[in-house]
């Protein structure tokens, strides 16, 4: 609350005359971002395409607010933000009807979100970096040198450019959300 008065110019405990509190604030500031980024009506045709595309959004949300994932991992509690929860609803909507039960939307749908902001996380922790990812490496590599020739972790050590680029976390998040939605797939009724 500190932090956001002293970017505001105002005092912190005049925050507190438009909001309770850290969390209320979080709450309204994440409806804010979901609201930029409404999804579309009806979207697009099947439970698959709408769930890929839900998720391409969120990320999106994301990538140009990397603070988001940061705060929801300080939660135990989703925030009270009806903007966002329109993604849990379209999500939900997105598979009624193809023979699952209420909980299994439910958890099909926070799944997907689940998935989406664990591999969003590290982006936050990026844009605090010092320094690239890159450069951050190449400053490393005669350390990992040193445990490669070791000999431990053998894997690890045929580690290359293309696998520095898999393990990004957009790489991540692309690779994961196939397997999942397949597992949604393997729940619908014959």
């Amino acid at each position: 609350m500190r932090r956001t008065a002293a970017e505001l110019g105002v005092g912190a405990m005049s925050l507190y005359r438009y909001v309770p509190g850290k969390e209320e604030l979080g709450g309204l500031m994440i409806d804010e971002v979901f609201g930029e980024r409404p999804l579309p009506e009806p979207g697009p045709p099947g439970w698959r395409a709408k769930l890929e595309l839900s998720a391409q959004h969120e990320w999106e949300i994301y990538v140009e607010h990397p603070w988001v994932p940061q705060l929801f991992a300080l939660t135990t509690r989703p925030p009270i933000a009806p903007r966002m929860m329109a993604y849990t609803d379209w999500r939900m909507r997105a598979v009624d009807g193809i023979g699952l039960d209420f909980e299994t939307m439910v958890r099909a749908a926070i799944m997907v979100s689940v998935h989406t902001q664990s591999g969003a996380l590290p982006l936050a922790c990026e844009m605090h970096a010092k320094d690239t990812r890159e450069h951050w490496l190449g400053m490393r590599s005669a350390k990992l040198q040193e445990v490669f020739d070791a000999g431990e972790p053998t894997m690890i050590a045929r580690f290359g450019a293309e696998s520095v680029q898999a393990s990004e976390p957009a790489s991540i998040f692309e690779f994961g959300l196939q397997p999942l939605l397949d597992g949604v797939a393997e729940l619908i009724p014959e």
